[in-house]
Formats: structure tokens, C-alpha cells, sequence
């Protein structure tokens, strides 16, 4: 006897909008050499986004993440061609809903 799995497949609606370059960063304070506290930005660690593609409109059926793996170059460039987008945070949310 063979078990055979059956798969639940469940839809999602996301809000989101067009992605800022300060979405991916953030700022964190450091210690300098001088002993003097200063602010450093770094790469928002897992920070989730998703590709529209400029051919059909569409977004891809996954979502991407910034990691240390991430291509600066290619993300810059997706940035620039406004094709990142992020999901709206609880207070943007908020704000829409007002």
C-alpha cells in the first residue's frame, strides 16, 4: 500500500509597495578607533522583497531576501529600474486604513 500526500495550497494577498534603498540598509552605532561613537550603515539581514518584471508586469512567485550572498550590483540595478518592491509595514498599513 502506497500513502500518497496531498498538498494544501493556500493563496496570500500581500500589500506592498515600490522598495527604497533605506528598506535594506540600517544604522548601527560603532566604536571608532578614537574611542568615538559614530553611525555606520549595513545590509538589513533577511530583510524579504520581491521582483516585477518590466516585460509582462508580473512579479516572480518567490520572494528574495538580502543576505551576505546578495549581488550589490544586480540589486542596485533592479532598485534603480524600480522593480523591488516590499511588503507595507504594520504603520504604513495603518495609515492606508485610516
Amino acid at each position: 500500500m502506497t500513502a500518497t500526500e496531498t498538498t494544501t495550497v493556500e493563496e496570500v494577498s500581500i500589500k506592498m509597495r515600490l522598495g527604497k534603498a533605506e528598506d535594506f540598509r540600517i544604522e548601527v552605532p560603532e566604536l571608532d578607533t578614537n574611542g568615538i561613537w559614530k553611525t555606520i550603515k549595513k545590509p538589513k539581514i533577511g530583510q524579504p522583497y520581491w521582483l516585477k518584471s518590466q516585460v509582462n508586469n508580473q512579479f516572480d512567485n518567490r520572494n528574495y531576501q538580502i543576505s551576505e550572498d546578495t549581488d550589490w550590483t544586480e540589486f542596485k540595478d533592479y532598485l534603480r529600474r524600480d522593480m523591488v518592491y516590499v511588503p507595507l509595514s504594520y504603520f504604513e498599513l495603518l495609515e492606508i486604513n485610516q
